[in-house]
């Protein structure tokens, strides 16, 4: 939750600084300027000029593959949500650090809770004026808490390690600085009874600057 905690905070400060530094910065009245400021502040987040570092947050459901067991009732779905920065080095590639909780399954009369921090390379492409796709391929380091009740067929405990990850989405500029989101992840896990997946779909809403 710390890792959380200190995550949130910077996403909180990055905006307010980054408008700041805006705020300090002389106005060009000459007509070269006018034009680059309009250029700048373009809906398209594919053209030069545009903000290309982003923080964003997504909301939505998990759905964990890992085996329910046969003794106890499962309840293979959850709330699942990630905080992210994402920078892109040119209009089309990028790289993206985030925070994911995919919440917990209810299995062999206990629970299991799965999250990690994410590293993905994120590739981006335009399909209208503003509406574009993305797709992302990454690594990331999770962390697993499985506890069980007495009779349970599965084993319980806590597991930690690497994992593959991938992902997609549409992306929709509403304004010239936020976007909407609509994203599938998935999420490879270690956990007491294997390497198993937890996919996620979500929505949310991205600020670049």
């Amino acid at each position: 939750m710390r890792l959380a905690g200190l995550a949130c905070a910077l996403a909180l400060v990055a905006p307010v600084y980054a408008q700041g530094v805006a705020d300090t910065v002389p106005a060009d009245t000459s007509t070269s300027g006018a034009a680059s400021g309009t250029q700048a502040t373009s809906s398209s987040w594919w053209m030069p000029g545009s903000g290309r570092t982003a923080i964003g947050l997504n909301v939505g459901r998990s759905d964990f593959k890992t085996p329910c067991g046969a003794v106890f009732a499962c309840d293979d779905t959850d709330r699942y949500w990630t905080l992210y920065g994402r920078t892109m080095a040119n209009d089309m590639w990028g790289s993206e650090i985030a925070f994911v909780d995919m919440g917990d399954m209810e299995r062999g009369g206990g629970t299991t809770r799965a999250r990690g921090l994410n590293i993905s390379l994120v590739g981006k492409m335009p399909i209208a004026e503003t509406f574009g796709v993305f797709g992302k391929v990454g690594a990331m380091y999770g962390r697993t808490r499985t506890s069980t009740a007495a009779g349970a067929d599965i084993a319980g405990g806590n597991e930690n390690g690497f994992g593959l990850t991938v992902g997609a989405g549409l992306s929709w500029d509403f304004s010239p600085r936020m976007s909407a989101v609509l994203e599938w992840d998935r999420y490879n896990f270690r956990f007491r009874s294997g390497r198993d997946a937890v996919n996620t779909a979500s929505v949310g809403l991205q600020y670049r600057y």
